[in-house]
């Protein structure tokens, strides 16, 4: 007869395994619809499942937010990997920023879990967003050599962009679109050699902000018609 081994563990069964994703998935959605706070009794019901099929799998909050984030950073690596294998560095790079600024409008629990999961929690999570922020600078170095990224700007600059972005997109979701995508404007014109020129006819988004963002700052009914000029 065979010896036991205590320190092996039993092989999960398929429907421990498929609770698990379910959980990992609803915490995924949850926390990006409202951020990490939702209550785990939420994911747990968003799951299909009880309380406590969520406990025996997660004892702690701290372990959904780790597999949630473990599946955001899978899809950022794709989202970058296709960027780095556009013709040109610059345009990699724009499409991997715009894509970016758009997850964190999607998700808004993505960047929050990337500062809540520590360097040194978790190998995994460590490994992706190393790789991820590795192939970043590349694309940076790939469209500066081009000669179309500017040699005086830096990941930090774009990283500030990321940071001001965040707390535009809290706000009313119309608002933060039209922030958001006039932020990516200004931001391709400021790091690149050759920025381009519009017409002198206001964008979509900027009579958007307008009467958002714009009358809010000035102490103005949000919505309210425009001053005259």
């Amino acid at each position: 007869m065979a010896k036991h081994d205590p320190s092996r563990q039993p092989t999960p069964r398929r429907d421990q395994l498929r609770n698990r994703r379910a959980l990992v998935e609803a915490a995924r959605v949850l926390f990006a619809e409202q951020g990490l706070d939702v209550p785990l009794d939420a994911i747990a019901k968003r799951a299909g499942l009880g309380n406590a099929t969520l406990y025996r799998h997660f004892p702690d909050r701290r372990g959904l937010i780790i597999e949630a984030l473990l599946v955001n950073l899978a899809r950022n690596q794709e989202a970058i990997s296709e960027a780095m294998n556009c013709q040109t560095g610059w345009g990699g790079f724009a499409r991997y920023f715009e894509w970016l600024l758009l997850e964190t409008i999607n998700n808004l629990g993505y960047m929050s879990a990337l500062r809540a999961v520590p360097e040194g929690e978790s190998a995994e999570v460590d490994r992706l967003r190393t790789t991820i922020l590795r192939e970043f600078e590349e694309l940076i170095e790939r469209a500066k050599a081009e000669g179309a990224f500017r040699t005086d700007r830096w990941i930090e600059d774009v990283l500030l962009v990321l940071f001001v972005h965040e707390h535009l997109i809290r706000r009313d979701r119309e608002e933060a679109v039209a922030a958001s995508r006039r932020l990516f404007s200004l931001a391709l014109d400021t790091l690149s050699t050759r920025p381009e020129r519009g017409e002198p006819r206001e964008p979509d988004e900027v009579l958007t902000l307008r009467q958002t963002l714009g009358n809010s700052l000035a102490g103005l009914a949000v919505n309210a018609p425009a001053l005259p000029e």
